[in-house]
């Protein structure tokens, strides 16, 4: 599997200690020739985000990323991926996701679609995820996994994946993925 050089490039780079973010994992992952364009609305993570990401050539812009998500599709050429990684901060991203994935859907369609999202114990992402999976888009796969809260009281206890037109694969990874966790959960 590739992630296990990209963090070691990351460490070598950054030190021992050092975790990439989705955007960096991305970023080592292009190919040539491929493109990275990033929005982000926060000032502060907007500025860390451009710091980390100007170098590998990222299209860093600091803008609403669900507004971003519509105005940049379809890209030119139509391949790629969209990766959307709300705060969730707004309670009202958990409603909203489903929407923006059928919009963004309806003007590119054979985009590869991907909506990262907590699993909480409070279980906030429940109805979310019934909505994704009644948006029924081809070759969706909604996948979760769960682990242990980071403290006692955390609420995170899983992540969530959705994505739509998913690559040749995928689900078979995702069946790896649980066994993986399975065995870090016991």
């Amino acid at each position: 599997h590739a992630y296990p050089g990209i963090l070691a490039a990351v460490r070598d780079r950054y030190g021992r200690a050092a975790y990439p973010g989705s955007p960096l994992v991305a970023a080592l992952s292009l190919r040539p020739g491929d493109r990275m364009r990033l929005a982000e609305l926060h000032p502060q993570e907007f500025a860390a985000l451009e710091a980390t990401m100007r170098p590998f050539g990222a299209d860093v812009r600091r803008e609403d990323g669900l507004a971003f998500a519509l105005a940049a599709t379809p890209p030119d050429p139509r391949r790629g991926l969209l990766l959307i990684d709300p705060s969730y901060e707004i309670k009202a991203d958990y409603a909203a996701m489903p929407a923006l994935l059928g919009k963004v859907h309806a003007k590119w369609n054979v985009g590869v679609l991907v909506l990262w999202y907590p699993v909480l114990a409070s279980g906030a992402q429940a109805g979310m995820a019934a909505a994704l999976d009644a948006l029924a888009l081809p070759k969706a796969i909604r996948h979760e996994v769960r682990f242990r809260p980071a403290r006692e009281g955390h609420g995170m206890i899983g992540s969530g994946l959705y994505i739509a037109n998913a690559p040749f694969g995928t689900a078979k990874e995702a069946r790896r993925l649980d066994t993986i966790f399975a065995a870090l959960t016991r």
